[in-house]
């Protein structure tokens, strides 16, 4: 196995372990899609309306939620400076051990915005829609987690900071994301648009965020 492929693996393994998956998350997700009527109110057309905002705000939530332990483990147990010595590179290493907790935590990230918008009245092939813009932003959404993650690593109660840090940035993909489940909800024509520029942002968060990820973890080990 290749260096890289060993990394993945451990940190699969060790999402799946440490944090329990997407068990925290998803549920981080649906208690705010579950007591979000409660301040909007219950009226049907209201939550129509409201349902593709607050399905990807619930994401972004989700997000967060668990940014504080991507790299909180690997600082203080001496992990990170395997990774720093390793031939792989650190900023190959915190890619593949980002793309490891989004295939472990994030995988139910779509799946409960389709599900969320067929509960707040979308129909079928806008919540889809609503589904595939959030399965494209979530990559992205991770990504600038896992920067901020890098930025606040070792610090107590880094949790706030990374949500300082993460949440203007992250606003832009949400925003498309959303964006798209409302074009296809009120038939503008505009979600493939938004589509692309959800893709789009995600892609340019796995170009730059490692790196900068890297050179937060490299500052704070110098």
């Amino acid at each position: 196995m290749s260096a890289m492929g060993a990394i993945f693996t451990r940190e699969l393994r060790l999402a799946f372990a440490g944090g329990g998956g997407p068990a925290g998350p998803a549920a981080f997700n649906l208690a705010a899609l579950a007591l979000a009527p409660l301040a909007i109110g219950p009226d049907a057309d209201t939550l129509q309306a409201a349902g593709p905002g607050v399905i990807a705000f619930a994401a972004l939530l989700a997000t967060l939620q668990p940014a504080e332990r991507i790299f909180s483990e690997d600082a203080s147990d001496g992990t990170l400076e395997l990774y720093a010595l390793s031939p792989v590179g650190l900023a190959l290493s915190v890619f593949m051990k980002t793309l490891a907790f989004i295939l472990a935590v994030f995988w139910t990230t779509p799946l409960l915005a389709f599900i969320g918008g067929l509960a707040y009245g979308m129909d079928v092939s806008s919540a889809f829609v609503l589904a595939l813009g959030l399965a494209f932003a979530a990559p992205g959404l991770a990504f600038i987690a896992a920067f901020a993650g890098a930025l606040a690593a070792g610090l107590k109660r880094a949790g706030l900071l990374i949500a300082l840090i993460a949440a203007p940035l992250q606003v832009p993909l949400l925003v498309f994301a959303a964006g798209a489940g409302r074009a296809a909800m009120d038939g503008t024509g505009l979600e493939g648009p938004n589509l692309m520029m959800a893709l789009a942002g995600s892609l340019a968060a796995l170009a730059l965020a490692p790196f900068g990820a890297a050179a937060a973890l490299k500052a704070r080990l110098e």
